[in-house]
């Protein structure tokens, strides 16, 4: 079938990837909740030797290993700029997370003395934190500009 000279997409692509996909893979339809009436449900698909488990600790592991290496590549594929644009928004957010926290334990109160010190503790520690992140990015800053100064002037 052809529309103005261009073949039609399938017309339920869900069922043509599936037509596409290798028959060696495992089925991952996994059915929920247990198998029979007299399972607790702690095993998955009611497999008493444990291997619906491993079936999931292994994609839970197969999962976390390939979203770190995507996560790699994309860092390493970001030029220096960006990722010290990443890290500021970061930065920002993370702030920003700071004060809401801070916000809702002022309306919350202080539920005793113990837990009041810690806050104004780790206020404390959140500032000097604040305090030497400025005074690293000064440096780094310093640094950039002795490394621009030297490094665009050839034989120095």
């Amino acid at each position: 079938m052809f529309a103005k000279g261009q073949p039609l997409a399938p017309y339920n692509t869900t069922q043509f990837l599936m037509n596409d996909r290798d028959p060696e893979e495992p089925d991952l339809d996994v059915p929920l909740g247990p198998s029979h009436p007299d399972s607790s449900g702690d095993s998955e698909a009611g497999d008493s030797d444990g291997r619906g488990q491993a079936h999931g600790e292994f994609q839970q592991r197969d999962f976390s290993e390939a979203y770190e290496r995507y996560h790699t590549e994309r860092l390493q594929g970001r030029s220096k700029q960006e990722l010290v644009q990443d890290y500021l928004d970061l930065e920002r957010r993370l702030s920003q997370a700071e004060e809401e926290t801070r916000r809702l334990q002022q309306l919350q109160g202080c539920t005793g003395p113990q837990s009041c010190r810690q806050v104004e503790e780790l206020a404390a520690e959140v500032e000097r934190l604040r305090t030497e992140n400025q005074r690293l990015r000064q440096e780094n800053e310093m640094w950039n500009r002795e490394g621009s100064l030297g490094g665009g002037t050839p034989g120095t």
